[in-house]
């Protein structure tokens, strides 16, 4: 297709986005999504763009083709389409078209996107590397992120009192979650021995008003602290894109791994009042996917071969 100048009122579009302060970059993305348009419209109609007699029906073939034609990305085809309607409601409000052609229009359905989290030989890596750096303290941070999907404003936020470390019923307490809730989370003895080794290396104990995380300079109480904590192991362990959400997913992940179908047990432990915030964990990757469509061919070939083997027990006469 050939590319043809952006006929108006698109410049004067673009020059109101830049009098409105967007970035230089975003400004040339929403030219180069409206040229796209007006290319594929040249191409198809064999003339510019004219904004005012741009139809619904228009729009909805220029999505066909970037789908079908073009095979382009989802988020590609509904950023051009993000482009035209952002343009649209434009002109449309200065009276320069009677109406806007992108508003029944909808965007490409785009496949969920499993959170990200450490898979299994990530998790050792990251582990050995704050092991083997001997801080009690970063041992028990990160114990307690991967044995309670924490949030890290909430575990910045524990007290000492809100931790109770028995060997049968250690359990942590969230005083103020996500939307003002409190819960209580079991606590593993993984985490429970994390947490009293680096409470039995603490020169002077916590009383129960205390900050749990205590550092040279004073308790932590700021998120970038624990960011530079994981940035600093994830460096040691080779991992990239380390951070307390990815700590949270991965408990996530660990959790439904063991108890597939106890999402209500799940939203209680991560603090969610709904249980289709956690369902995005149950999304099947392609490889799972892979692995049950293979299980069905599995499934036939043992269930011909235990029929076979009981037509035979039968003899020719009962078959």
């Amino acid at each position: 297709m050939s590319e043809p100048d952006l006929p108006a009122p698109i410049p004067a579009w673009l020059a109101y986005l830049e009098e409105q302060g967007k970035a230089t970059r975003t400004v040339q993305g929403y030219a180069a999504d409206l040229r796209d348009f007006c290319a594929w419209n040249l191409n198809e109609f064999g003339e510019e763009v004219e904004a005012a007699t741009v139809l619904p029906r228009d729009i909805e073939d220029y999505k066909y083709y970037l789908q079908t034609g073009r095979r382009a990305a989802p988020r590609t085809i509904n950023h051009r389409l993000a482009a035209l309607s952002r343009f649209f409601k434009w002109a449309l409000a200065r009276g320069l078209v009677a109406h806007d052609p992108t508003a029944e229009v909808r965007a490409v359905r785009l496949p969920p996107r499993r959170p990200k989290s450490l898979t299994r030989q990530e998790e050792r890596r990251l582990r050995r590397a704050v092991e083997h750096a001997g801080d009690r303290r970063d041992v028990a941070i990160l114990e307690v992120f991967l044995g309670t999907g924490l949030r890290v404003g909430e575990l910045l936020a524990l007290r000492r009192g809100d931790i109770v470390l028995k060997e049968r019923a250690s359990v942590l307490t969230v005083r103020r979650g996500k939307g003002g809730g409190m819960r209580r989370v079991p606590l593993t003895a993984e985490v429970r021995k994390a947490v009293q080794a680096y409470l039995e290396r603490l020169a002077v104990p916590l009383n129960d008003d205390a900050p749990l995380w205590q550092g040279a300079r004073g308790p932590l109480h700021d998120p970038s602290a624990i960011n530079r904590l994981l940035a600093k192991y994830a460096h040691l362990a080779k991992i990239d894109g380390l951070s307390p959400h990815t700590l949270r997913h991965t408990f996530a992940t660990r959790y439904l791994e063991a108890n597939p179908s106890d999402l209500r047990g799940l939203a209680s432990l991560l603090g969610h009042s709904s249980l289709n915030t956690v369902m995005i964990y149950t999304e099947p990757t392609e490889e799972d996917l892979l692995d049950r469509m293979e299980q069905m061919g599995v499934a036939d070939v043992s269930n011909g071969a235990i029929r076979s083997r009981h037509l035979a027990r039968l003899g020719p006469a009962r078959r």
